[in-house]
C-alpha cells in the first residue's frame, strides 16, 4: 500500500522495518520547504518564540496522537478512518472533504510563487510585484500541470529529484549563504534583527496585526500527521516513534531558525516579500560577491520544485476523494474516471475552484498580503481537521479501549492522552482565533472584508460537506 505524503511523495509500507534514522529522515522530508522562510523571518527575533510554540504546542502533540491512532487503525484513510470510528460517518466525511478542499487554497499559495520565481529566471524580478502577472502564472501553471497529469504519470516521471533540486539544495544554499553573510557583517542595523532587546523575543500584544503571522509559521508543520503512517513499520514503536518525531521536529526548528534569523538579518526591515524566496538570495549573493547568475539558477531550481509539488497534489488528494465518492458520499458525477483511471471530474473541479480562489490576487494588489491571507485560510481548514482528530483520539480511548495500540500515549490510564489532546485542542482553537485578526499588511478599509472572508470561507467549506452528507442518496453508492 502506498501513502501520499504532504509533499506528494509516495512511501511504501512493506515488511522491512525502518531504522530510527530512516524514520527521522522520512519525517523531515514531509516538512522540508524553503517557501515559509520569508514568513518566519518577517517576525524578527519573535520567530524563536513562534517556532517553539508551533513545534511544542502544535506539531508534537498532533504527531504523537496520530501515531497512536495510525497504529491502532492502520488501514488506508488515515484521519478520515480515525474520525469516522470516533464521531461517526458524517464527521469522517467532513474530515476527508476538508483535507481535499484545503488544497484549493494551499495550491494557490504554492502556485503564487511561480510568477515570482519566473521573473528572476528571466531577469525581470519586477514581475514578482505585479499581482495580475502572479494571477496569470497561477492559472497557466496549474491548468498546464492538470492537463499533463490527465495524460501522463507526472509524479512518476519527476520522481524524487524534484524535491532534491527544488527543496533540499536551495534550503542548504540559503543556510550557508545566511551564515556567511552574518559572519561577515554581524547584525545588520537596517535588518529585522537590529536593536535587540529581550522584549523582542515575545510578540507585541499591543500590535495585534503581527499575531496572524504565527498562523503562517504553524503552516510549516501542517500535515504533521502524515509521518504517523510509518509508526507500525519501525522496531519498538513505543520507544522509537516519539524519539523520531521529537528529533525530527527539533532539527527542523533549528534549520528553519538558522535560515529565518539570517534572512531576517539580511533583508531590510519592512521590505520582506513573503512570496519571494529569491529576495534574500539576491541580497546575500550581492554582498558576498557571488555571481548574479547564481540567483537565476537557484530560482529555476526552486521553480522546478514548485511545479513538481503542484503536479503531485493534482492527483494525490483526488485519488482519496474518488474513494469517498465510490462509497456513496458524493454524486456519481465525481466517480467518473478516464482511461488511465484518473478521477477526471474531481481533478477538473479542483482546477476550476483553484482558479476562482486565485482571483484573490486581482482583488488584493499586494502580493505579500494575498500570499499570507491564503496561507492563513489553508491553516484554518487544517486546524478544523486537527480539532476533529484531537477529539477523536480522546473518545476512542473510551469507545474502543480494547483495540491494540502498538504505540500508546501513557502505559496505563488516559491521563497523558487527555493532556496531549488538550494541548492540541487549545493550540488549534487559539490558532483559528488569531487567524481572524487582520494582519498588519491588510489595509484599514479591508480589515472587515478580511474577517468576513476567513469566516465565510471556513463556514462554507464545512457547511458544504454537511449539506452534501445530509442530502446523499443510496443510489450514489458505486455498484
Amino acid at each position: 500500500m502506498c501513502i501520499k505524503g504532504k509533499k506528494g511523495k509516495q512511501v511504501s509500507q512493506g515488511s522491512k522495518k525502518l531504522s530510527l534514522v530512516g524514520l527521522i529522515g522520512i519525517t523531515m522530508a514531509f516538512f522540508g520547504t524553503v517557501r515559509s522562510v520569508p514568513t518566519l523571518a518577517s517576525t524578527g527575533w519573535t520567530q524563536i518564540f513562534y517556532m517553539l510554540i508551533a513545534a511544542c504546542a502544535f506539531a508534537l502533540p498532533i504527531a504523537l496522537m496520530s501515531a497512536e491512532l495510525s497504529t491502532a487503525w492502520p488501514e488506508e484513510g488515515g484521519p478520515q478512518v480515525w474520525v469516522k470510528n470516533a464521531l461517526g460517518e458524517k464527521w469522517g466525511f467532513v474530515t476527508s472533504w476538508l483535507l481535499w478542499v484545503q488544497m484549493f487554497f494551499g495550491m494557490v499559495m504554492v502556485a503564487s510563487t511561480v510568477g515570482v520565481l519566473l521573473g528572476y529566471v528571466i531577469n525581470k524580478p519586477e514581475l514578482g510585484e505585479n499581482s495580475l502577472f502572479i494571477l496569470a502564472m497561477i492559472l497557466i501553471s496549474y491548468w498546464v500541470i492538470t492537463i499533463l497529469n490527465l495524460k501522463f504519470d507526472m509524479v512518476k516521471i519527476a520522481g524524487d529529484w524534484g524535491a532534491v533540486i527544488g527543496v533540499y539544495i536551495p534550503f542548504i544554499a540559503l543556510v550557508v549563504l545566511g551564515i556567511a553573510y552574518t559572519v561577515k557583517n554581524g547584525i545588520n542595523p537596517a535588518g529585522y534583527l537590529a536593536d535587540f532587546s529581550v522584549d523582542k523575543l515575545l510578540p507585541d500584544l499591543s500590535d495585534l496585526g503581527s499575531l496572524p503571522t504565527l498562523t503562517g509559521i504553524i503552516f510549516i508543520f501542517a500535515g504533521v500527521e502524515i509521518s504517523s503512517v510509518h509508526a507500525n513499520n519501525i522496531d519498538n514503536p513505543k520507544k522509537n516513534y516519539p524519539i523520531a518525531v521529537i528529533v525530527s521536529v527539533l532539527i527542523l526548528v533549528v534549520f528553519n531558525l538558522v535560515a529565518g534569523l539570517t534572512v531576517a538579518n539580511s533583508v531590510p526591515a519592512g521590505e520582506m516579500n513573503l512570496a519571494n524566496i529569491t529576495q534574500p538570495f539576491v541580497i546575500m549573493t550581492e554582498d558576498l560577491g557571488v555571481p548574479a547568475i547564481f540567483n537565476n539558477i537557484i530560482s529555476l531550481m526552486i521553480l522546478i520544485g514548485v511545479l513538481v509539488q503542484l503536479s503531485a497534489w493534482v492527483l494525490g488528494p483526488s485519488k482519496s476523494m474518488v474513494k469517498v465518492a465510490d462509497e456513496g458520499n458524493l454524486p456519481p458525477f465525481f466517480q467518473k474516471r478516464n482511461k488511465q483511471g484518473i478521477p477526471i471530474n474531481i481533478v477538473l473541479t479542483q482546477a476550476v475552484v483553484i482558479s476562482i480562489v486565485s482571483l484573490l490576487y486581482a482583488v488584493i494588489p499586494d502580493v505579500s498580503a494575498a500570499f499570507l491571507i491564503i496561507t492563513i485560510t489553508t491553516t484554518i481548514l487544517y486546524c478544523v481537521v486537527y480539532l476533529l482528530i484531537s477529539i477523536s483520539a480522546i473518545k476512542l480511548r473510551y469507545k474502543m479501549p480494547d483495540i491494540t495500540r502498538p504505540f500508546r500515549l501513557g502505559a496505563k490510564g488516559n491521563g497523558l492522552m487527555w493532556f496531549v489532546s488538550g494541548i492540541a485542542i487549545l493550540s488549534v482553537v487559539l490558532t483559528i482565533a488569531v487567524s481572524l485578526i487582520p494582519p498588519a499588511s491588510v489595509g484599514e478599509s479591508q480589515r472587515v472584508i478580511y474577517v468576513i472572508y476567513q469566516t465565510v470561507a471556513t463556514l462554507i467549506m464545512v457547511g458544504v460537506a454537511l449539506l452534501i452528507y445530509k442530502n446523499k442518496k443510496d443510489s450514489w453508492k458505486k455498484k
